[in-house]
């Protein structure tokens, strides 16, 4: 096996821009895409339960099939993996805002999503692969960049696209992006450095058993906001999770080519790098579907007002990735997650005791101090658990930090409205629909949330206790040799 390392800035810049300009644009789907759904049923004639279909198909497979192509990326062309990733995700897009009915939209979709799977695997691959050590949390930290500017743009754009043109030009923004995509992929990732033949047999009962049980996953979450998570569905959706999720834990195990190697299985600094991720990442999935709501329901902003407050978190997070992201080829990386955490911790319990104060001091502070948390955090994290795999193994590392990442975000989102709506239902309906009313359960909700960037901070902590157990034992090993 040969591989590359590009030592040249230009080279390293062009690599950097390539893989930043996936993170943009899966970030941008989702949001363009979520904005114009009302105009999506309307226009389909549907109701908003089948129109989440839009958001959950492309979800399934997106993250569904992560773990496949995470293993495929490690022995695959990287350039010809990128660029395919591109070429689906690209003509599904174009095919989207053709689509004449809303079963051939919903199939789309899944391609589309099939598409991002590869883009976000091999987003990560390359920038670990490709890059030298000291410039990875840099990189890390731009990619982080460009996805909240994915965030930041995608909602307005998808508002203007839909009210001005019309819901498919949603999707056929991404065909020129898509396009020159494409073009610098060609440009910037190196080509196949990789001896021939090591892809083996495909597992794919593997891939079929991860597929079934993070669709169930997503599924129960979905089914637990939208009706009740004591439903008959959701707690079969919740078991049949967790029976299929063990039965692929199973099989990487004892089969011959399973799609993640037993060895990072088994790696514990890898696995607790991205625990310390999916705690992390709960208040940063729940924050961005609740504050709106608080912003609307107990400030009382209109949804224009309410959009623009949320900028204070995107720009600020936006200036700061980059920055950080250097930070963390100088520093540790656990340091930086633990006190990334330590601080969401502090802003988080500070907020929820100060959601009763009048203005909207406190909400920009909080803003402000959450997205200088996550900026710290982010671009540190990612490095940690890339760096904790092996070579051979970047690509099915990268893949199983982007499942987690996702379902990180979903939890978070089904955690917070969980909290805040159950919250709401135990008050009773005298002061319905008053800020007196909802406000316990947004406190209950970013209390949580306190504590599970708390529990983040801890596992950040122990972090090099495991690795100075590790090299102990491996050094006690060549000693007994």
């Amino acid at each position: 096996m040969s591989e590359v390392t590009l030592d040249d800035r230009g080279a390293q810049r062009w690599l950097v821009a390539s893989a930043a300009i996936a993170v943009f644009m899966g970030r941008l789907d989702i949001y363009v895409v979520n904005i114009s759904l009302p105009t999506i049923a309307k226009h389909f004639d549907i109701g908003t339960t089948a129109a989440s279909w839009v958001t959950i198909s492309y979800l399934l497979f997106s993250c569904g099939a992560m773990l496949l192509m995470g293993h495929i990326a490690d022995a695959g062309s990287p350039r010809r993996l990128f660029i395919c990733g591109y070429a689906v995700f690209t003509a599904a897009s174009l095919l989207c805002g053709f689509s004449q009915g809303f079963g051939m939209l919903i199939f789309l979709r899944c391609v589309q999503g099939l598409g991002a799977s590869i883009l976000v695997t091999m987003t990560f691959t390359v920038v670990s692969r490709f890059l030298p050590r000291r410039r990875v949390g840099g990189a890390t930290g731009i990619l982080a960049t460009f996805g909240a500017l994915g965030i930041a743009v995608g909602s307005p754009l998808g508002a203007f696209l839909a009210a001005r043109f019309s819901w498919r030009w949603v999707f056929f923004v991404n065909v020129p992006i898509g396009v020159l995509a494409i073009l610098l992929a060609h440009r910037a990732i190196p080509g196949d450095t990789r001896a021939k033949g090591r892809l083996g047999k495909l597992d794919y009962v593997g891939a079929v058993l991860s597929l079934f049980a993070i669709a169930c996953f997503i599924l129960a979450l979905n089914f637990g906001q939208n009706e009740r998570w004591s439903s008959p569905s959701t707690l079969v959706l919740f078991a049949l999770f967790a029976i299929l999720g063990s039965l692929f834990l199973a099989r990487q195990l004892t089969t011959e080519d399973p799609l993640v190697a037993p060895s990072l299985l088994k790696d514990k600094p890898f696995l607790l790098a991205n625990a310390v991720s999916v705690f992390g990442l709960i208040v940063m999935g729940g924050n961005a579907f609740l504050m709106p709501f608080f912003l609307e329901r107990v400030k009382g902003l209109p949804t224009e007002r309410a959009g623009l407050l949320l900028l204070v978190y995107s720009l600020t997070f936006i200036v700061l990735s980059p920055l950080s992201g250097r930070l963390a080829d100088r520093v540790a990386p656990w340091r930086l997650c633990a006190i990334g955490m330590g601080l969401g911790t502090v802003v988080c319990l500070l907020f929820a005791l100060a959601m009763g104060d009048p203005g909207l001091s406190s909400v920009v502070l909080f803003l402000a101090a959450l997205a200088l948390a996550y900026a710290v955090f982010m671009a540190s994290n990612a490095k940690e658990v890339l760096e904790s795999a092996s070579a051979e193994h970047k690509g099915i590392a990268s893949a199983v930090f982007g499942t987690l990442y996702t379902l990180g975000l979903l939890l978070g989102v089904g955690i917070f409205e969980t909290l805040c709506s159950g919250a709401h239902a135990s008050a009773g309906p005298p002061l319905a629909d008053t800020a007196a009313h909802w406000q316990p359960g947004f406190s209950n909700a970013y209390l949580f949330g306190a504590g599970a960037c708390l529990i983040s901070c801890v596992l950040a902590c122990s972090i090099p206790f495991l690795d100075r157990n590790r090299r102990s034992s491996t050094t006690k090993r060549a000693g007994r040799l």
